[in-house]
């Protein structure tokens, strides 16, 4: 407010006596006016009649603890309004901008509005909703004179349409184990909501945490250790689906033993087959005779073949261990006896350059002979790789032939039989 000072006009100074009531009367107009001054502040400029405000937002889903700057245009005879929130569209030509200073004041129903008040710079002005960790749908109002206009923000879980539950791994061994439980919050078009507070809850088991809030990825995990199967579910904005943790079997193994005798260094034939549940990352086979056979990882029937180098009864056990580091074992006898065998000549005399044959017999096919050594009785060795041989002296006497056997597997044995050369 402009105070106007009023002056009097000049006078002589045969007037002056009189000139001192009028500058008191110039004083007290001047006290009057500056006494006034306080109650005459500016009044704010809001929008005038006929305005149409337009909220404008980036999103229409909010996290928790997110923000979004929202626009509000005034448009002054604005006559050219459609859709709303982030579809709406204002047309300029209807109308012009209010005056920049215009004051606009913003509301909302959830969250807060920083500021709650601004001023308009070519008929905008821009603020910002931040929501304050509770989910819902937070209705923003914008006014300035006459003029007012509303949108709504989903926050948090309030926007949530989809939510899919999985488990990684979807089993646990035999004796329990932990798993991750993911859950994905979708809003209606599949996009995945950042910031949701997701609830969890299982049939067994124990949770690391019953709630989690959504990542970048719209996804909420929580860990999940359990000693059976399990159902959990999660929820989330009144939408829940549920996985299941299946606990896988014990493993098992079992072993088939030959069904017979089995002579020393004849093969002995296995067959480790695991069971179905579980596979097995190491499996091995102790003969009982010294020596262990490492299997590795086998999925399937695997057959074994062993030699045992001597007799007895030997109690074999087959041992593994599975993926998830649970063992199994399975066992069996096997007899294992000594092989014999004879030898002789035919025929059993003759007269010098007779041609003997010399053969060794009763050895069983199974097992097998990697050479036969002959030593004739007269200086004269000989190695065979079959059975027989022949042999003829050219001196007289009773020769003693000993033969001795050298099988694949286990100790060589040797008899020993005559025969007789006489002088034609």
């Amino acid at each position: 407010m402009v105070t106007r000072l009023l002056f009097a006009p000049a006078r002589s100074r045969q007037s002056a006596a009189g000139g001192s009531g009028i500058a008191a009367g110039l004083i007290s107009l001047i006290t009057l006016g500056a006494l006034a001054t306080p109650g005459c502040e500016k009044v704010p400029l809001t929008a005038p009649a006929g305005t149409v405000i337009t909220l404008v937002v980036s999103t229409n889903v909010l996290p928790i603890n997110g923000s979004v700057d929202l626009t509000a245009v005034l448009i002054e005879n604005g006559t050219t309004r459609t859709g709303s929130g982030t579809d709406t569209t204002t047309t300029g030509s209807a109308g012009t901008p209010v005056h920049n200073g215009t004051l606009v004041s913003f509301t909302t129903s959830l969250g807060r509005i920083e500021p709650a008040e601004a001023r308009t710079s070519n008929g905008r002005v821009t603020v910002k909703l931040i929501a304050d960790g509770r989910s819902g749908t937070a209705t923003v109002t914008a006014f300035s004179g006459a003029a007012s206009e509303a949108l709504e923000v989903s926050i948090g879980a309030a926007a949530a349409e989809r939510v899919s539950v999985t488990a990684t791994p979807a089993t646990v061994p035999a004796g329990g184990g932990t798993v991750t439980i993911g859950a994905r919050v979708e809003d209606a078009s599949g996009n995945a909501l950042l910031g949701v507070p997701v609830n969890f809850t299982t049939s067994a088991g124990t949770l690391a945490a019953t709630s989690a809030v959504t990542n970048e990825g719209g996804v909420a995990a929580v860990s999940l250790s359990t000693t059976t199967d399990a159902t959990v579910v999660a929820s989330a904005g009144g939408k829940s689906s549920s996985t299941s943790v299946k606990l896988r079997s014990r493993s098992t193994i079992t072993m088939a033993s030959p069904n017979s005798t089995i002579f020393v260094g004849a093969p002995a034939s296995f067959t480790v087959t695991p069971g179905p549940g579980v596979a097995m990352a190491d499996v091995s086979i102790d003969f009982d005779d010294g020596r262990i056979q490492s299997l590795g990882a086998i999925s399937s029937a695997t057959p074994v073949v062993h030699f045992f180098d001597s007799g007895g009864v030997f109690h074999v056990m087959v041992r593994g261990t599975d993926v998830d580091g649970g063992s199994a074992t399975a066992s069996g006898d096997v007899a294992v006896i000594p092989w014999q065998f004879a030898a002789g000549s035919l025929p059993t005399s003759g007269t010098v350059n007779t041609i003997f044959s010399f053969s060794v017999t009763g050895i069983s096919t199974t097992v097998p002979i990697d050479r036969y050594e002959w030593n004739f009785g007269d200086g004269t060795v000989k190695t065979s790789s079959t059975a027989s041989v022949s042999h003829g002296y050219s001196t007289p006497g009773v020769k003693t032939i000993v033969v001795t056997v050298h099988p694949l597997y286990g100790a060589p044995k040797s008899t020993s039989f005559d025969v007789s050369v006489i002088v034609s």
